[in-house]
């Protein structure tokens, strides 16, 4: 039976924690992590609870003192031992308030979910097929204080990922509201034209992705804004995240990418954290 933790108890899967009135579950009000556990260690750790922490404030959580990240990463530990998954797992780490309306005080102004599941792959590789892609036009992302944030308010990624699986693509690259490439529904993104690395850049509305800031920390990555076009005349293009590291696009409508550089990067930066 899979356990999670509640505000620091164990809890098993058959108990129910959240209330029908949490604003989180209304509202959408709430951030969470995504983790890979891997062969007893989070590799990105630092860069996860950086994230959280600098987060929190923008959505006025006040933070208990015993929250820390000492604290949180042995009950992460303690968890998947629980469940049995501490070699390879995907842990999911949600901060919420209690129960109230908007413009009520909750009824707890902090709340955390710990939730690990285990993970079949026995290595972490550079997918071998590349993704199929494409652009999903039926809502933008906004670029506003809170565009950054890995917030529950997840509406407009399940929407593309529901319309990308409709299409029979891997993933939906999103826009923003000024038609420039944002992200994708589970990741960030890069494209690489003659040698050089390009992201977009935190102000076009892109979740501010782990992964992300690790390889922007470790290579010459040039952050800009960019249109659909750009993708289209790029000559590589990848996706990022925390749990599946890199995974390259072979396809983006009748765009075809190769995976020379990509795999590079993959084997040089990406590949060591999971050795």
């Amino acid at each position: 039976m899979i356990s999670y933790n509640f505000d620091g108890k164990m809890v098993s899967n058959e108990g129910h924690v959240i209330h029908p009135d949490n604003r989180s579950f209304r509202y959408g009000e709430g951030l969470f992590e995504t983790i890979h556990l891997w062969k007893n260690e989070m590799p990105l750790w630092d860069w996860h609870w950086k994230r959280l922490i600098q987060s929190l404030p923008q959505l006025y959580f006040s933070v208990p003192v015993h929250f820390s990240q000492q604290k949180l990463k042995e009950e992460v530990f303690l968890l998947a031992q629980k469940n049995y998954c501490l070699h390879n797992a995907r842990v999911r780490i949600t901060v919420f308030k209690g129960e109230g309306g908007i413009w009520g005080k909750p009824s707890s102004a902090f709340h955390y979910l710990i939730q690990c599941w285990p993970v079949e792959q026995t290595t972490v590789v550079l997918n071998e097929n590349g993704l199929v892609a494409g652009i999903y036009t039926d809502g933008w992302k906004s670029c506003d204080a809170f565009s950054n944030l890995k917030h529950n308010n997840y509406l407009l990624y399940a929407m593309a990922a529901q319309f990308a699986k409709l299409q029979q693509w891997n993933e939906a690259i999103l826009l923003n509201q000024n038609n420039h490439i944002c992200d994708a529904t589970i990741a960030n993104v890069f494209f690489i034209k003659d040698g050089i690395i390009h992201t977009p850049r935190l102000k076009e509305g892109c979740v501010a992705g782990v992964m992300r800031n690790y390889l922007i920390e470790k290579l010459d990555v040039k952050e800009g804004s960019f249109m659909i076009e750009d993708l289209l005349h790029a000559d590589e293009l990848f996706l990022t995240n925390a749990f599946n590291g890199m995974r390259w696009v072979k396809s983006l409508g009748n765009k075809s990418y190769t995976c020379r550089e990509a795999a590079i990067i993959f084997k040089e930066q990406i590949s060591p954290l999971f050795s």
